[in-house]
């Protein structure tokens, strides 16, 4: 629990120099609602939404008094559209924005999903670009600017989160908001070879530089997106100082995302929780827990990973009856007939696997398909030996450095894939291409083999990092810096790089 002293700090940090200064008012915009609404008895239940940016955001904009606009339905009989968040103390208010069936089928699963998120995440094969796709994507981040505009006043803060909205910058400036605008792009940005094959590649660089900060979770993401910048749209570009200068000027910056540390371990000191991972590591009964946690998705590397883990078996048959691995996917739009057929691919190589090396007194890989509450999750962190995190294509991962948040570094130890943006910050997991079986076997072995003494080493310095730049920490820079920005609605006179 934070105390006294660190609240005051972040509203300090929010208004300036000093409290007594009006606090600046923050309006977070964003696809994904922080509370699911629905009405039980009469009365309006809120369920609050699992989520890193909801962790990181909802304290700060407590403090401010603010806004979060989001997509969302009104709950059945209620035709209000704001709400008071969150429902123990409300501090700020949620404002949601219905979208339509064919709004959520071309704009939601249809450019978001079909288009950007393949593409950021170098899966080309994958990516669709459908003019009615796009046509959508645009009338909805129009509803979602307008629905801003409307709320929005000079002194605010406006944050803007992730690739559904790239657009809605620049269709704030030309509704003339003249409050400070800050984006940040949750996923991967993909290379500039890659970018280029979108056709309106033009149009949506144009909406996000419309910002006064563009943030990103990686160093190299920022590297990609400015070189779309300068390539597509010749402008003026300091890659050392991350500046995009053509009239006004443009901070991009990489800002990578944390987790609830104080949260976690809080959680991970309860006694139910301790008693709960004892009982699931008995439950198993197995030496060695090797733990996987992904949305259901492609680029999460599940079927490569399973792949390594039947190659391991092969070529270490003493681990066999000493170790189980145990794969928690989450549903993701199964909406979309790819990811259906993800599922029935993960679920056929668990029955393949368990077929061939499973006796009655030993699974070797525990599958389940469904959503963990955030306790529970915990309490699989502190149960596990290993955590295995080899996505193909990530943008930060915030699942390895819950498990290291989480796990006693006298036991735990990460294997992360090289291609997940956590890998720039957690330098002593070991790293994996996830391309490579081969290179998963031999992290997973090295893992498990570690002596005791690197293995403290290696996770303390980890946690150590991690404690450092907690969620919280990273929300609040990203709007201190925000705050430093240039825009004041004016032209900002360009200078040479």
């Amino acid at each position: 629990m934070r105390s006294e002293r660190s609240k005051k700090t972040g509203q300090e940090n929010l208004s300036g120099r000093s409290s007594k200064k009006k606090k600046r008012r923050l309006l977070v915009v964003s696809n994904r609602s922080p509370y699911y609404l629905e009405s039980t008895g009469g009365t309006i239940r809120m369920v609050r939404n699992v989520s890193g940016m909801v962790t990181g955001l909802e304290p700060v904009l407590s403090s401010t008094k603010g806004m979060w606009i989001a997509w969302g339905t009104a709950p059945e009989n209620c035709s209000a559209d704001t709400y008071r968040i969150p429902p123990s103390n409300p501090t700020f208010d949620l404002k949601l924005i219905p979208l339509d069936f064919d709004e959520l089928k071309h704009f939601y699963l249809g450019f978001s999903n079909s288009t950007l998120w393949p593409l950021a995440h170098n899966f080309l094969g994958r990516t669709a670009y459908l003019e009615e796709d796009w046509r959508a994507y645009v009338a909805v981040n129009q509803k979602f600017a307008a629905a801003v505009a409307q709320e929005a006043k000079p002194s605010d803060l406006i944050w803007v989160n992730d690739y559904h909205l790239a657009l809605v910058p620049m269709m704030l400036r030309s509704l003339r908001v003249r409050s400070k605008i800050g984006f940040f792009w949750h996923i991967p940005f993909p290379p500039f070879d890659l970018f280029r094959t979108l056709p309106w590649r033009k149009e949506f660089l144009e909406g996000l530089i419309k910002a006064d900060l563009i943030g990103f979770h990686c160093r190299s993401y920022v590297q990609n997106f400015l070189h779309a910048v300068e390539d597509i749209l010749k402008r003026d570009v300091s890659f050392g100082k991350g500046l995009i200068r053509n009239k006004r000027t443009v901070k991009v910056e990489a800002f990578p995302m944390g987790v609830d540390y104080p949260g976690i371990q809080e959680l991970v000191h309860k006694e139910e929780t301790q008693e709960a991972a004892k009982r699931l590591r008995q439950d198993i009964g197995v030496e060695h827990i090797v733990l996987g946690v992904d949305r259901l998705d492609y680029s999460k590397g599940i079927p490569e990973r399973l792949a390594a883990v039947e190659r391991f078996l092969e070529e270490n048959p003493r681990y066999l009856g000493k170790i189980s691995f145990v794969q928690i996917s989450v549903p993701s739009r199964i909406q979309i007939p790819e990811y259906y057929r993800m599922r029935q691919e993960v679920e056929n190589a668990v029955g393949r696997i368990n077929g061939r090396f499973a006796h009655a007194a030993w699974t070797p890989v525990y599958y389940y398909f469904r959503a963990l509450p955030f306790e529970e999750l915990v309490t699989y962190y502190l149960a596990a030996d290993l955590c295995f995190v080899t996505p193909l294509r990530d943008g930060m991962n915030l699942i390895a450095k819950e498990y290291v948040a989480a796990q006693d570094p006298q036991k735990g130890m990460l294997v992360l894939s090289e291609f997940a943006g956590a890998a720039e910050e957690l330098k002593e997991a070991v790293i994996v291409n996830p391309y490579s079986i081969p290179s998963l076997v031999r992290g997973l072995k090295e893992a498990l083999e570690i002596n005791v003494a690197e293995r403290r080493t290696r996770m303390s310095r980890m946690r150590k990092r991690l404690r450092r730049k907690n969620v919280e920490k990273w929300g609040r820079a990203f709007l201190d810096r925000l705050k430093e920005s240039s825009y004041d609605g004016k032209r900002v006179r360009r200078k040479k790089v």
